[in-house]
């Protein structure tokens, strides 16, 4: 039989992010401010972010750290099982293995809360209050509540 699904186990979930930029050879541009054409600057994303995840963005370090709390909060889904998808690799007569992430094991029944969850603890950590998602209704709005709900 062949193995389809592989899983990890709790203690195997990542304890860093990887910042493929660290590895490119040819870096992106830097988003430009609407207002001014130059390139936007910590300042310029202060008012919307906090200051941990705007230092992720620009950072060129390969390996982020994730916090505990968050990695503890990833534990009720995480990690999710991987699968080899042998039918698409038949259908395209292809030598690569392909691979998938079903990340509808989560409580938001999708991918979403891997990044809600660190944007929300970070929020926590400088003090802030609210929180907003812009997106269509239910798309965006329970992965946001699944870590407000947990950190409070």
């Amino acid at each position: 039989m062949k193995i389809r699904k592989i899983t990890l186990e709790e203690h195997e979930i990542p304890d860093k992010w990887y910042n493929i930029i660290a590895d490119m050879p040819n870096k992106p541009l830097p988003p430009l401010n609407p207002g001014t054409g130059e390139p936007i600057g910590p300042e310029d994303l202060a008012p919307l972010f906090p200051m941990a995840l705007i230092q992720q963005e620009v950072t060129s370090e390969k390996w982020i750290d994730i916090p505990d709390e968050v990695r503890n909060i990833y534990s009720m889904w995480r990690p999710t099982p991987l699968y080899r998808a042998y039918g698409l690799e038949k259908a395209l007569d292809t030598p690569a293995k392909i691979y998938y992430k079903y990340e509808g094991v989560s409580p938001a029944g999708s991918h979403k809360p891997n990044t809600a969850v660190p944007q929300a603890y970070y929020n926590k950590q400088e003090g802030v209050k609210r929180i907003i998602t812009e997106t269509v209704p239910d798309n965006g709005v329970r992965p946001l509540a699944l870590p407000v709900i947990i950190l409070g």
